[in-house]
């Protein structure tokens, strides 16, 4: 009989985010291993009444609803083939009754948003971080990890874990694709975007939400008229760069065509303000280049010795320190893609290529015993 697992989250793995990425991975790689698997998430579990709640008050019954429905329709499909169940983010509260003594009771943290409240304060309203840092965090997240083996994704998170809720957590990093995301001829894939093979090429990807910090971002394009920048935006695209932005702007782009921007650009930027893990740092410096980026769960780990050290930038807000890293980039950008792949990839590959995550995730929760 096949082994299963329930994996509950929030959101729809095949929508995009870190952590859906993370979900689908981790499905997928279950079921390339013999389990089967049963995913439960808004998409397939809350009403439709419930789907789409506008205004604080609403949304704010919508998460308790979220995790009630999702832990309940769990509750229907524990057995005695359940060998796990692993939540994610605010869904892990539910109490599940006469769970087989055998199952493993996991959960996977990816942050906090109590981390993130105090991150992005300044741009929220103070409902709007109350609900953060006291509703979402202090009372979901924390009730969705308690008495569970409790995994992170990176430093960050297991030491926010342990300040926020008290709770033990055990870095496992998380698993990447690095057969995806790995070094390309950086003129054929110039080429391939219609972009000049000469002159220095810049990129941002992620969204313009406060937490990923894209003022920053324009002030550098504004700074830096020389680079022709890529802008891979997820979600909505700010008004001034619809009309006479003079690099190169998508939207939504798919997983797949990534490493393209990647190994096109001499650099790129990631000044968030929060960033737990930071697939973007990973998958930049997995394809080769050299990524300038703010203290988060991938920056600090691979951006901690020289000669990277001078692209981990303390301030997120800081335009005049991400110049200045543009700068001596631009200055030998062969010098460090050549050291990116030297020194970077190999200890990247270590932590994050998915034979070593598996074992790891493997040796931490007994599911292949």
């Amino acid at each position: 009989m096949p082994k299963m697992v329930l994996i509950l989250t929030t959101e729809d793995p095949k929508n995009l985010g870190g952590m859906e990425n993370f979900v689908s991975l981790l499905a997928r790689g279950l079921e390339e291993r013999g389990f089967d698997v049963k995913l439960f998430h808004k998409g397939n579990c809350l009403p439709p009444w419930l789907s789409n709640a506008k205004g604080t008050a609403k949304r704010t019954v919508s998460d308790i609803a979220l995790g009630w429905y999702i832990g309940r329709q769990a509750q229907r499909d524990l057995s005695e083939d359940v060998v796990g169940v692993i939540s994610n983010s605010t869904v892990g509260w539910y109490p599940l009754a006469n769970r087989p003594m055998s199952t493993k009771n996991i959960h996977f943290a990816h942050g906090t948003y109590a981390g993130q409240a105090d991150a992005i304060a300044p741009f929220i309203s103070s409902l709007g971080k109350w609900k953060l840092k006291w509703w979402d965090s202090m009372l979901l997240e924390r009730a969705s990890g308690r008495g569970k083996l409790v995994l992170c994704n990176s430093e960050q998170t297991t030491a926010e874990v342990r300040n926020f809720f008290g709770q033990r957590g055990l870095n496992i990093w998380l698993p990447f694709d690095v057969a995806q995301y790995h070094p390309l001829d950086q003129e054929q894939c110039r080429i391939s975007l219609g972009l000049s093979v000469r002159g220095p090429v810049g990129l941002f990807v992620g969204n313009t939400s406060p937490m990923k910090n894209f003022q920053t971002v324009r002030s550098l394009v504004s700074a830096f008229p020389e680079v022709r920048w890529i802008l891979a935006l997820r979600g909505n695209v700010p008004a001034e760069f619809k009309t006479g932005f003079g690099g190169l702007l998508l939207q939504d782009v798919p997983q797949n065509q990534l490493p393209t921007l990647y190994n096109a650009a001499d650099f790129s930027v990631c000044p968030s303000f929060y960033e737990p893990f930071g697939y973007v740092v990973a998958e930049s410096l997995a394809c080769g280049t050299p990524v300038i980026a703010s203290p988060g769960g991938a920056s600090r780990a691979f951006l901690a010795q020289p000669p990277f050290d001078r692209f981990l930038i303390k301030s997120p807000s800081s335009v005049e320190d991400f110049a200045a890293a543009i700068r001596g980039i631009l200055r030998d950008p062969a010098y460090y893609k050549h050291k990116v792949r030297e020194l970077i990839r190999p200890k990247l590959l270590e932590l994050l290529a998915p034979e070593n995550w598996w074992r790891r995730f493997f040796e931490a929760t007994g599911l292949n015993s």
